[in-house]
């Protein structure tokens, strides 16, 4: 029969192998979890940086104000912020829908938005102060400012 100092002894050993298994396993669960989150932030970094590298390309497609022999170009300047541009931008990109590419006066239709927050040089060149701006540019080099009504139907008889 073991003595007291051995079941003494035995008790240690296997106190200290769970304490010692306790301490592996939260070991073992903090690196894991390290990383999964590595991984995670990687793949998270890496879908944003192709989501921003997108973005600039788009960004940095200036909207073309330049008209054509045969052309008007009509644009709207608008900023995100004011609430008569966010009103008045269903109506304009349901008429650019409907317009584009139809005749007017002899002249084709394009319709054009511009951004007056990310393309303020645009803004600036063409003498926009307010928004939203409708300016119709004339393939004689003109331009004119479209003071009609702010709706898909004004601008829809205005230009048909």
């Amino acid at each position: 029969m073991p003595s007291n100092n051995n079941r003494k002894s035995m008790s240690n050993k296997i106190s200290n192998s769970i304490g010692s298994s306790n301490t592996n396993w939260a070991m073992l669960s903090f690196v894991s979890l390290a990383i999964i989150l590595f991984v995670a932030y990687y793949f998270a970094y890496k879908s944003n940086r192709e989501t921003e590298t997108k973005s600039e390309a788009f960004e940095n497609d200036k909207p073309n104000l330049k008209v054509l022999s045969g052309e008007k170009v009509v644009a709207l300047f608008y900023a995100d912020w004011c609430p008569h541009c966010v009103d008045f931008k269903p109506h304009y990109k349901k008429a650019m829908s409907e317009l584009s590419g139809k005749k007017n006066k002899g002249k084709t239709l394009r319709f054009v938005m511009v951004d007056c927050d990310k393309y303020k040089s645009l803004a600036s060149e063409n003498d926009v102060s307010g928004f939203p701006t409708v300016k119709i540019f004339n393939d004689d080099k003109t331009s004119d400012e479209y003071s009609g009504d702010r709706s898909y139907e004004g601008l829809t008889s205005y230009f048909s």
